[in-house]
């Protein structure tokens, strides 16, 4: 089964710029304003330099799927007892779509096994890995470890970090940590930009926080300040992608010749 995973999106986003080719036409620095253009070569982000309030910068990662060893050696033996144990992951879509603005629970997947007359953990430890295998809504895998440990994986590192509810008396820990992935074309695609932009080989991300100057209802004539966020994925693997990184870096954070244009804003 084909599994759908939702991009956490950031809150307030201003701009999305999307550069396949960066080059150095396409970001400047003058007269104490950054702006960035697109692939069209249009201003995309135009901001004062004295609006930057923060950035970050990512360069492309694809993740680490979260991988958890549950040792099951503590757990107490009863003969034909129900052990129980339970999967969620913050960012699997459920089949109609909702995630977790909707508090949909087909992400969370809970087993129910029965040890026999004769209980041993060694059968509780096949019985949990044979019903995971056999779970076509599973959007992870179990083996079987040495030590009594059912070893359970996500399918991507999309799906965030595995939520692992097990059986009084097991303990848990991380095979592989969960390391969330940065740039990826589904990530570019969250934010509405078409694939036929999007590209599959990944992006450099900068987080860009400024303020901006908004017409409000509540402010009859004038403009508010609000505070924005606007990203920048730069592909990770175009050849002007190094330079266009180092520069709009040094036009964030100050070190921009002549640095009297901009002292910079701080890293969030």
């Amino acid at each position: 089964m084909a599994f759908n995973y939702q991009f956490p999106r950031l809150g307030s986003v201003d701009s999305v710029t999307v550069l396949n080719t960066p080059a150095a036409a396409d970001y400047d620095l003058a007269k104490g304003t950054i702006t960035i253009k697109d692939e069209a070569g249009a201003d995309s982000l135009v901001v004062r330099a004295c609006d930057l309030l923060a950035f970050d910068q990512a360069n492309f990662t694809a993740g680490t799927a979260h991988s958890v060893n549950v040792d099951l050696t503590g757990i107490t033996l009863v003969n034909n007892r129900v052990y129980s144990l339970t999967v969620s992951a913050p960012n699997v879509i459920n089949f109609f779509g909702g995630g977790r603005e909707t508090g949909a629970i087909y992400q969370t997947r809970t087993y129910n096994i029965s040890s026999d007359g004769s209980a041993s953990v060694a059968e509780i430890q096949a019985s949990f890995v044979a019903a995971i295998a056999a779970d076509p809504g599973a959007y992870f895998t179990a083996s079987a470890q040495a030590g009594d440990v059912v070893r359970i994986t996500a399918l991507s590192a999309d799906a965030g970090a595995l939520e692992i509810t097990a059986p009084a008396g097991a303990t848990k820990a991380d095979q592989a940590a969960f390391a969330a992935p940065v740039g990826t074309e589904a990530e570019v695609l969250a934010y509405g930009i078409s694939a036929a932009v999007a590209d599959s080989d990944g992006y450099d991300r900068f987080i860009i926080r400024h303020r901006k100057f908004t017409r409000s209802n509540a402010i009859s004539g004038m403009q508010a300040v609000l505070p924005a966020i606007s990203l920048v994925y730069l592909k990770q693997d175009d050849a002007g992608t190094g330079a266009a990184v180092t520069a709009i870096t040094d036009f964030l954070d100050g070190t921009h010749t002549p640095v009297a244009d901009f002292l910079g804003c701080p890293p969030m």
